[in-house]
Order: structure tokens, then C-alpha cells, then sequence
């Protein structure tokens, strides 16, 4: 009798403490949650102990090494600040009302670049679930998610378009400017397989950056840590809007030319034949194929402009890292430290070196792709320049696109480069170490940064550094030079 009522004694403690955990997971009107402690403050001390362990609060007992409690405790202690940023910044879920939490910033990589992953996959890029989640934990990559299928759909109907491309060039002239289309639409198709190949490395790259900023030196006030998603938020919204200007321009010129030059009665049917020309150099008109390959175009558009936003967020990102050093050294410069401090900054200048390496090995065919399409279209706009513009709506939008193109081009360059010149920051400290602070650990860190080249790359082949900026103008002042040796002054609205 007395064994059949502790059983029942211990069946009703164990359905409250659920109904408790239950209440934990939903935050009152006011704001106080319930907490299962004040449920298992009032248990004797072996009962709570035993309910623990059979609600998995507890592990069985077993004895651990050294090694496994130290591990654990870490786990634990990834666990508890996990928990924090969840309760803090929750995961936003459709259209509400904002709240004091979601300006609040945690400094995170993952939680600065989420807005800008959200852009991207309303244009079919990078489909990866949970980019808005408090930490990247919540990521993940499904191939049979309906982001990715979608994603996978376009790169298709983008392989189809570029085949109408290549149909459309080859039954024409060939020479470095007819050849644009194609290599417009064949930069956009790569680009798409790349950020799908991407988005598959995404969320354990993610976790690797969050595991690096959890080494790196606190943030100090609360404008350190909303500097960098404001810094993000702000180059994002730039580039968006220069980008969408553009377009905007780009089709003011063409109603502008199918007006000048008609190809059909209707002025919309010959807009749509003059932008979507590859699928009716095949097809017949209709206007659902209009509209489609107007989508398309939209689409593509953007992913021609998103790969250089992308980039300039990675080098903001990575180089805000090495910034979190640098004010951590400025805050102790002339100062005697301990050993044991120039031990952990070196540390954290090896976590942020071999982060920058597994980055680079997942962006690096991305780079080279803009680059090389940056530096194309650069040469084929200045070729173009030296033409008569035939109308203001033409020479506006032929300047802007060619001032938006140096622009982004030069700021790929400069953002990535950062990273190197973040890199080698430091040493400026270190030459002022007084000479009692001097320790072995400081001529390893000097030596580290002094001999190696951090850098991100373009598939191995160069190292994006300020230097390359001149070389890269060097190179298309060359490429200009040929191309205008076989420069002939072309109408550019001839309507044949």
C-alpha cells in the first residue's frame, strides 16, 4: 500500500512538473515566464534529484573523466547563452508588431546578414531555412524543401533561356559586343549553381563563425554591438536601391527605343520583343511568354547585382572580426599584460585566419565570377562610350549604368580587401609593448601576422588586396586600348 502510493506520488509530481515545462515555452501578457525552479525549490532534495533525472534534466549518474567535464561544461555553458539570445531575440514568425527586442543586436554575423538572405531567396537564391532564427542552430539545408526546389526550378528555366541566348547569338554577327547577351545570361547561370552549392555549406559554416565570435573579446557598449548590422544594413539598402535604379532606367530606355524602333503595332507587344528578344527569336508572340520572360529578366537582373552585394557583406563581416581585436589591443596599448593575454589574442588571430580560409574555400568560385564579369562589362560600357548617344533617356541611363558599374566594381574590391588591411592591424600595437611586457607569446603574434598573407582569394589564382585594385584598372585600360584598335563607330538604334 505505502510502495502503490509513492508510485502515485511520483506520477503526480511528474505531471505537474510537465504542465510547468509547458508554461516555461509561453511568455505571459506581462512579459514573466514560469520557471520549472520554482516548482522543484519546494521537492526534498533526493525526490527533486530523481525527478530530474527521470524529466532528462539530469544525466544518469556515471563517473566522467577530465576531458568529458570539460567538454560538458562547455556544452552546457553554448547551451545557456544559446537559450539567452532565443529568449532575448525570438524567432520572428510572420507580421507583428516590433518590440523593444528586435533593435536590440547580439553582434552576430548570423543575425547581420539574415535581412539580406531573405532578399535573396525572393529572387531564388540561397535556399537555406532558418536565416532568421536567434542562432545558427536553427539553419539547415533540406534538398527536398520547397526553397530549394524553387531555387532548382529557376536554375533551369535560366539553363533554357541561356540555351535561346546562345540560339539568337550564333545566327548573328560575332564580334565582342553581340556576344553580351550571352555572356550575361551564362555569368547569371553559374552564379545561380553557385549560390545553390553555397547554400549546402551555409549552415555549418554559420556555426563555425558563431563558435569564432564566441572567442573574440566582448563587446564593450551597445553601439559596438549593432555596428556591424547596421554596417550591413546600410551597404545592403545602397546597393538595392542603386540596383533597382538602374532597372528602372534600363527600361525607360527600351520603351524609349521600341517606340523609336517598332517591331510591332501594339507599343507593349514590341517593349516585350525588345527585351525578351531571345525567346521570340524562336516562339511566336503571346503574352504569357512576354510577361514570363519579363519575370525572368527581373530575376536575373538581381542576381547579376546580388553577387557583388554578397561579397562586400562577407569582407565587411570577416574584417569586423579582426576589428574586435584591434580595439581590444587599443584598449591596453602601453600597458605591461600578462602572458596568458597575448595567449588568447593570438588564439583568437588563428580562429578568425582559419575562418577566413573555410570562407574562402565556399566563396572563392563566386569571386572569380564577379570579377571576371565586373571587368567584361567595364571594357564592352567604355567601348560603347565612345558611340553617339542617340537620346537623353539613352545617355542617362548609358552614364548611370556605367558610373553604378565602376562603383561596385571598385567596392568588391575595396570591402574585400579590407580583410587584409584588418589583418595586419595589429602590429601597430605590438611595436608599442613596453619592454617589461614583453613576451614570447607577443614575438609569435607579431611573426604570425608579419609572415602570413590574410587574404581572401579568387579560387587561389590572386589575393584580393588593395593592390589589386590598380591592377585590376591596369588591366582594363589595356583590354580598352585593343578593343578601340578595332573600334568602329556603330549607330546604336539601328533598327535592323
Amino acid at each position: 500500500m505505502h510502495k502503490s502510493y509513492l508510485n502515485y506520488t511520483l506520477l503526480k509530481q511528474i505531471v505537474r512538473y510537465l504542465k510547468a515545462k509547458q508554461i516555461t515555452e509561453l511568455e505571459n501578457d506581462d512579459g514573466r515566464k514560469y520557471s520549472v525552479k520554482r516548482f522543484l525549490t519546494g521537492q526534498p532534495q533526493q525526490r527533486r534529484k530523481r525527478l530530474q533525472i527521470i524529466n532528462g534534466i539530469l544525466p544518469a549518474p556515471r563517473k566522467l573523466s577530465k576531458r568529458q567535464t570539460t567538454i560538458a561544461v562547455d556544452e552546457k555553458q553554448e547551451l545557456t547563452k544559446e537559450l539567452y539570445e532565443q529568449s532575448t531575440h525570438p524567432k520572428v514568425r510572420g507580421i507583428r508588431r516590433g518590440t523593444r527586442a528586435d533593435f536590440i543586436h547580439n553582434g552576430s554575423f548570423h543575425e547581420a546578414v539574415g535581412p539580406l538572405l531573405v532578399i535573396a531567396q525572393c529572387f531564388c537564391l540561397m535556399p537555406v531555412r532558418g536565416i532568421l532564427a536567434a542562432s545558427p542552430k536553427g539553419l539547415s539545408f533540406r534538398w527536398k524543401s520547397f526553397r530549394t526546389w524553387y531555387c532548382i526550378l529557376y536554375t533551369l528555366v535560366t539553363i533554357a533561356d541561356t540555351g535561346l541566348t546562345i540560339n539568337m547569338v550564333v545566327k548573328g554577327v560575332l564580334d565582342v559586343r553581340n556576344i553580351e547577351p550571352l555572356i550575361f545570361h551564362a555569368n547569371i547561370l553559374l552564379a545561380s549553381i553557385g549560390f545553390l552549392r553555397l547554400a549546402a555549406k551555409w549552415p555549418q559554416l554559420m556555426r563555425k563563425w558563431q563558435r569564432v565570435e564566441r572567442h573574440m573579446p566582448p563587446f564593450q557598449s551597445w553601439r559596438e554591438r549593432e555596428a556591424l548590422a547596421v554596417r550591413v544594413h546600410k551597404v545592403t539598402f545602397v546597393l538595392v536601391t542603386l540596383s533597382l535604379t538602374e532597372h528602372l532606367l534600363s527600361t525607360i530606355s527600351a520603351i524609349h527605343f521600341a517606340n523609336y524602333c517598332p517591331s510591332r503595332v501594339d507599343p507593349i507587344e514590341s517593349y516585350f520583343m525588345t527585351v525578351v528578344s531571345q525567346i521570340f527569336f524562336v516562339f511566336d508572340y503571346s503574352t504569357w511568354l512576354a510577361w514570363f520572360g519579363k519575370i525572368l529578366n527581373v530575376l536575373m537582373t538581381f542576381g547579376w547585382s546580388y553577387m557583388d552585394v554578397f561579397l562586400m557583406i562577407i569582407g565587411i563581416g570577416l574584417s569586423s572580426l579582426f576589428e574586435q581585436v584591434q580595439r581590444s589591443l587599443e584598449r591596453v596599448k602601453g600597458q605591461v599584460m600578462p602572458e596568458s593575454f597575448w595567449t588568447r589574442t593570438r588564439l583568437q588571430y588563428r580562429l578568425i585566419c582559419d575562418l577566413i580560409e573555410q570562407v574562402d574555400s565556399a566563396v572563392s568560385a563566386i569571386t572569380v565570377l564577379s570579377f571576371a564579369n565586373n571587368l567584361y562589362f567595364v571594357c564592352i560600357q567604355l567601348l560603347k562610350s565612345m558611340n553617339t548617344m542617340p537620346s537623353v533617356a539613352h545617355f542617362v541611363y548609358f552614364y548611370a549604368s556605367l558610373c553604378f558599374l565602376l562603383a561596385r566594381t571598385l567596392a568588391v574590391s575595396l570591402y574585400l580587401s579590407e580583410v587584409n588591411d584588418r589583418s595586419r592591424e595589429p602590429l601597430k600595437i605590438i611595436k608599442k609593448v613596453p619592454k617589461e611586457g614583453f613576451h614570447p607569446e607577443v614575438d609569435r603574434l607579431a611573426h604570425k601576422i608579419g609572415m602570413d598573407t590574410v587574404a581572401l582569394t579568387g579560387l587561389k589564382f590572386f589575393n584580393i588586396t588593395r593592390g589589386l585594385v590598380l591592377t585590376v584598372a591596369g588591366t582594363i585600360v589595356t583590354y580598352e586600348l585593343v578593343l578601340i584598335q578595332f573600334h568602329e563607330d556603330q549607330n546604336l538604334w539601328n533598327c535592323n
